[in-house]
């Protein structure tokens, strides 16, 4: 599977001073610290059962507790179906989460306009879409919004639209503990150096990047999570499809991760599964093992 998957069902379905680095909500004082890494779910991975009506929004957290004993929940902005600012909706998510003993960690957002379009009527309202995403994380307890740039044309001329998209948005949540973190999803956000770059022209502490296991396109994925970790408050851990040894065949989830042990990073490495004929659950315990066996391996090297 290509790793478009997502675009293409959603149109089917409807550096002078460099700004501070992010640190992690959870920074580990030893890189042995039983307690620095979690596992998270991304909402994603159930985006057929919740197409097909199989799985309700607000039964997800249930599900990823129940079934997968994972307590740490991201979410994508797809499901809440426009509720994201009905307080009452929202306070009843917030109840099967927080109450129940779960942490929320962010939100995917695939908005309608673009943050780095070269239209900046498309930019301001863009600005506007997320603004209420922002709020939405807030209530919910969340650490970020996983926003795109990938309207791709001139390098240069996308960095300044894409500093002209994400700054006021920075600036719009600087109140909050929400940050505003760029996906590698198309475009060039695929390239880790330019992401880099987002992140000097942007020059807000609380801008990100969301390293994605699988997302670096034609860029080295390894180098791409290397150099976007500084920038992350968490870790998007995709799988696409496993061996009959349990192995990710696209990702070598033992480099990758003893990439992030031997990083400064600490907090959630989320489980994104996008395989198809296997049931998501399945797709997602197979991940959960392979996520915890190369870590296990990594804290012996």
């Amino acid at each position: 599977m290509k790793n478009y998957t997502r675009r293409t069902f959603i149109r089917n379905a409807s550096f002078g001073g460099f700004a501070l680095t992010l640190k992690p909500s959870l920074f580990a004082a030893r890189r042995d610290d039983p307690n620095r890494f979690q596992i998270g779910i991304q909402e994603y991975t159930f985006h057929r059962w919740l197409n097909s009506g199989k799985l309700k929004h607000l039964d997800y957290p249930a599900l990823a507790k129940e079934r997968l004993g994972i307590t740490h929940i991201e979410y994508w902005n797809r499901p809440f179906g426009g509720k994201h600012t009905d307080k009452s909706y929202m306070g009843e998510l917030v109840k099967r989460t927080t109450g129940e003993g779960m942490k929320n960690v962010l939100i995917l957002v695939d908005a309608r306009n673009q943050l780095d379009s070269p239209n900046a009527d498309q930019r301001t309202r863009a600005i506007d879409e997320h603004k209420a995403w922002i709020d939405c994380a807030a209530q919910l307890g969340c650490d970020a919004i996983r926003v795109n740039c990938r309207s791709g044309g001139n390098p240069d001329e996308n960095l300044k639209n894409a500093a002209e998209g994400l700054a006021p948005l920075c600036d719009y949540a600087r109140d909050t503990e929400v940050k505003v973190v760029i996906e590698p999803h198309g475009g060039h956000s695929q390239n880790p150096d330019w992401l880099l770059a987002a992140m000097k022209e942007i020059n807000r502490p609380n801008a990100g990047i969301l390293p994605d296991f699988n997302n670096f396109g034609r860029y080295d994925r390894y180098e791409g999570v290397t150099k976007s970790l500084p920038f992350a408050p968490a870790v998007c851990a995709k799988a696409l499809k496993f061996d009959a040894e349990g192995n990710e065949t696209h990702t070598d989830y033992f480099k990758m991760l003893k990439i992030v042990y031997d990083s400064d990073f600490s907090g959630v490495i989320t489980i994104e599964f996008e395989g198809r004929g296997v049931d998501p659950v399945e797709g997602a315990l197979k991940t959960k093992a392979l996520i915890e066996k190369a870590l296990k391996a990594a804290a012996t090297k």
